[in-house]
């Protein structure tokens, strides 16, 4: 799971940072947390092809912008990860219906809020994405994305409208990873139903 982590406090930041490789080695799962100190950072950093699955963001940053313009740019961007926003006030609960805000997190309970909130996300992204290794590196594709995979010797190519992945791994195993929606119409190809 692709974690981005944007807060202008030190402390926060790590104190998220170190709850989520927590959960991580407590539910067996792989992440890969990147942590920005200014509301302007993250934005700069999609630019360049960066993207997350899920978006951890302060509400009230110093500096100028804040994380409900960073939530914003985001969505403009075509930015579908969960956005989890971190607050010291409840206030801006509205504003976060704008950006399709997953969750709230209020600074002062991150310790006993935060597990709850991770195990919320994790069921959230496995039901509508399949989560795959690609060499050293953890990728997730919306399963809506995906148009087929087609099995080559032990080697999975997977196409979307926009990319194609390879990767190790067999059609029996993906075909339960993704469901009664992908049909295998081939031994050697899965389909998308949809």
């Amino acid at each position: 799971m692709r974690i981005a982590i944007c807060d202008d406090e030190l402390q926060y930041r790590q104190l998220i940072h170190e709850k989520l490789l927590q959960d991580s080695i407590c539910c067996d799962y792989e992440t890969e947390i990147s942590e920005y100190e200014s509301a302007a950072e993250l934005p700069a950093a999609t630019e360049k092809g960066y993207s997350a699955d899920v978006f951890f963001l302060d509400i009230q940053m110093s500096g100028g912008e804040d994380g409900i313009w960073v939530g914003r740019e985001l969505r403009r961007r075509g930015e579908r990860g969960l956005i989890v926003y971190i607050t010291g006030f409840i206030d801006y609960v509205q504003i976060g219906y704008e950006v399709r805000a997953f969750r709230y997190l209020l600074k002062g309970q991150i310790n006993e809020s935060l597990p709850r909130v991770l195990g919320d996300i994790r069921r959230e992204l496995s039901g509508s994405s399949y989560f795959f290794q690609a060499g050293r590196e953890s990728l997730r594709v919306e399963k809506r994305d995906i148009l087929y995979l087609e099995s080559r010797i032990r080697i999975l190519r997977l196409v979307t409208a926009e990319r194609e992945y390879s990767f190790y791994d067999n059609l029996e195993h993906a075909a339960r990873e993704l469901g009664e929606s992908f049909l295998r119409c081939h031994r050697s190809f899965l389909v998308n139903m949809d």
